[in-house]
């Protein structure tokens, strides 16, 4: 037996090494070892907040969160195995400041220890640190295009105006403002919006980077748009200038008209913008009066300038000339006597006419008509500018009284000699 069995040992041991390859051999061929390439697989980063906590913050360089994995194993395992399997974690608690690279680890979420291996296109992922820097700005509105004709902006508010900012302080120092826009292009009517936050620097470039944190993402925007009318400007003077001066009754404005906007039911009842009486005082002048005023602070409520290019100031000019003074005539016929007391009657003594001076503007003066000029004396007037208890017959000299037209005066007082009788007296003669 032991004869059988150690004959041909060696073809023996042959044999059986030849059947174990070709079990092998059947084996790999019904289901080998393969490798598969799974391209642009996230990797995951782990304790992100151990960097904030130090008061630093990190980016990902050159997309080394993003890599290549092959998988070496059976061929019946990498069939089932697909991108979303492959787990590649960063643990940032791993990383030294002082370093810039984060060591990736590689596993399945199956058959992992049925794989033959498993290796990334990089083993580290590449990180810049820096330290964290946080920054509020108060967020600005800007209207973009405009408004149809004969409209304007209003006012522009939104429900949040400040924003707080943190990120890699090389990103956050370059930040100059906060910024939404919104377009107001045509429009005709108020509108209510959200906007995105956009932040710029000094040179009105976007700052835009992934590790930026921003406390808001949008705000709501209000807008009014106001419809515009263009209106007069109207003035009087008050007061009375210097002795021997009057005033023209022209006043200039400069600009006349100003340009103001509001609701549509407010500016329909404004036709004009009107300077309150006693504003333009002439009391008291010899030359014309200039006064510049700040228009706005007599606007109606609820309207307002419509012109960003107009302060609002505007030039008045009160023209005041020097008074022509003249003697005119007055018959004394037509001068009427008033206040006659009851029995007696009065005469004006005048072998002439009566001289009256006038003043007033030159264009005045010479425009009158003498003819068209009323006179009269009151005696009852007499009486009690002088304390008498009552006019007896006798002569008195009474002022004389002239109806003028607006724009003429009477400077000084005349007088006519009036003679009082007895009615009785009068008859008997």
């Amino acid at each position: 037996m032991k004869k059988k069995l150690t004959a041909n040992l060696g073809l023996k041991i042959l044999a059986v090494l030849f059947s174990v390859v070709i079990w092998f051999i059947v084996i790999n061929i019904n289901d080998p070892v393969d490798k598969t390439i799974f391209r642009n697989v996230p990797v995951e980063i782990l304790h992100a907040d151990a960097v904030m906590e130090q008061g630093k913050v990190y980016e990902v360089l050159d997309g080394t969160d993003m890599i290549d994995v092959t998988v070496w194993a059976k061929r019946s395992i990498l069939d089932t195995l697909s991108k979303d399997n492959i787990i590649a974690t960063a643990d940032m608690q791993e990383i030294n400041f002082m370093d810039t690279m984060v060591r990736i680890k590689l596993s399945t979420n199956k058959y992992n220890d049925r794989l033959e291996s498993i290796q990334s296109s990089t083993e580290s992922m590449m990180v810049s640190i820096e330290d964290l820097k946080r920054k509020q700005f108060v967020i600005s509105t800007v209207a973009a295009g405009e408004p149809a004709d004969g409209y304007i902006l209003g006012n522009i508010s939104s429900d949040q105006n400040l924003l707080d900012v943190s990120g890699p302080e090389s990103v956050v120092s370059r930040i100059d403002r906060a910024e939404v826009s919104v377009d107001v292009a045509n429009l005709s009517q108020d509108i209510r919006t959200n906007a995105t936050i956009r932040l710029y620097d000094a040179d009105n470039a976007l700052v835009e980077d992934a590790a930026l944190k921003k406390s808001l993402e949008q705000v709501r925007v209000n807008i009014e748009i106001l419809q515009t009318k263009r209106v007069p400007i109207s003035a009087v003077s008050t007061g009375t200038p210097a002795q021997g001066f009057a005033v023209t009754g022209v006043i200039e404005e400069n600009p006349s008209t100003v340009l103001i906007a509001g609701k549509a039911g407010v500016l329909k009842n404004v036709s004009q913008i009107e300077i309150p009486d006693g504003v333009l005082n002439v009391t008291g002048l010899s030359g014309n009066m200039t006064m510049v005023l700040d228009i706005r602070k007599y606007l109606p409520e609820g309207v307002s300038l419509a012109e960003s290019d107009f302060s609002g100031d505007v030039r008045f000019i009160v023209y005041i000339e020097e008074e022509t003074v003249k003697e005119i005539e007055i018959d004394p016929s037509a001068v009427s006597i008033n206040g006659v007391p009851e029995g007696l009657e009065a005469e004006i003594l005048a072998e002439d006419t009566v001289a009256v001076w006038i003043a007033g503007l030159d264009e005045n003066v010479e425009e009158l008509d003498v003819s068209a000029v009323a006179a009269s004396a009151d005696l009852e007037a007499y009486r009690n500018d002088n304390a008498l208890e009552e006019l007896s017959p006798g002569e008195y000299m009474v002022p004389v009284e002239l109806q003028l037209p607006e724009g003429i005066r009477q400077p000084q007082q005349a007088l006519v000699r009036i003679e009082l009788r007895d009615k009785e007296e009068s008859s008997e003669d």
